[in-house]
């Protein structure tokens, strides 16, 4: 029986038009009158998903799992799990991409950091609207405290973001998760911060197992997550190795396919 719903945010619970829907909000809202727990497990900051939330309604006390898992916070505010790039790999990380003059997001303390608001920072904000700040050296602001940020994220002008990913891969695939996220998003976190291992923490934290949970998302981000939880729904818009690690496929995002599968598979 699913205790625990968890879904990813843009691209499955939000449309195209980065809205909800009615069908999506009106199905979250019954599992809640059902007892059941509803959570997103997103790329996003904080800050960014905190909005969806409370437009759902969700209890001060639930927590929400950002930054691909490198974070749970509860809707207060309360901070219960982190797990971010350490200084040393960050920099590395920072070091290089920006030697390549690549559009590098660096998220602190649930802030964004960028070197400069160019093209590629003015897209990333239509889909997160966040206050962010020009910091001109990237690599000076990580060694000043020897900070340890959540995530780093490139964004790249169309056409350059799988090249990019590639170089990425070599450099660090053995010591950081690199994937690409959107068509121009390449996201890194520490290798303790996946989606599929925040959501397993929660569920004991919660007194729970995965076999308790339906987990619901599209993307590359969500494949380990999706296979590991009791039942993994991809909506139809799905990536080809999301859709293959689920065990149903719904509609769409912008057909409340989110909707669809807490109905189909959570409630009474």
């Amino acid at each position: 029986m699913v205790k625990l719903i968890a879904s990813d945010v843009d691209d499955t619970l939000l449309t195209d038009k980065l809205t909800l829907g009615e069908e999506n909000i009106a199905a979250v809202t019954e599992a809640l009158e059902q007892g059941l727990m509803f959570t997103f497990a997103t790329g996003r900051m904080y800050t960014s998903a905190l909005p969806f939330a409370k437009t759902l309604n969700l209890a001060p006390d639930v927590p929400l799992i950002c930054y691909n898992g490198a974070l749970i916070q509860r809707v207060s505010g309360e901070i219960i799990y982190e797990a971010p790039l350490s200084h040393e790999l960050a920099l590395d990380i920072v070091k290089y991409t920006t030697s390549q003059g690549w559009t590098t997001n660096v998220y602190y303390k649930d802030e964004l950091y960028v070197s400069e608001i160019n093209d590629d920072v003015e897209y990333y904000l239509t889909i997160a609207d966040v206050p962010t700040h020009e910091v001109g050296d990237l690599v000076s602001f990580l060694q000043d405290g020897k900070k340890e940020p959540s995530k780093v994220l490139i964004v790249s002008p169309v056409g350059l973001n799988e090249g990019r990913l590639a170089l990425l891969e070599e450099r660090y695939a053995h010591t950081a998760y690199v994937l690409q996220s959107k068509s121009r998003f390449v996201e890194m976190t520490s290798l303790e911060a996946n989606k599929a291992k925040a959501l397993e923490w929660l569920t004991k934290h919660l007194g729970l197992t995965m076999a308790d949970v339906l987990a619901i998302g599209d993307s590359n981000n969500d494949v380990e997550m999706l296979r590991q939880a009791g039942i993994g729904v991809a909506v139809a818009n799905a990536v080809s190795d999301a859709k293959k690690a689920a065990d149903h496929i719904v509609s769409t995002n912008n057909k409340s396919g989110v909707a669809q599968a807490i109905r189909n598979f959570a409630l009474k």
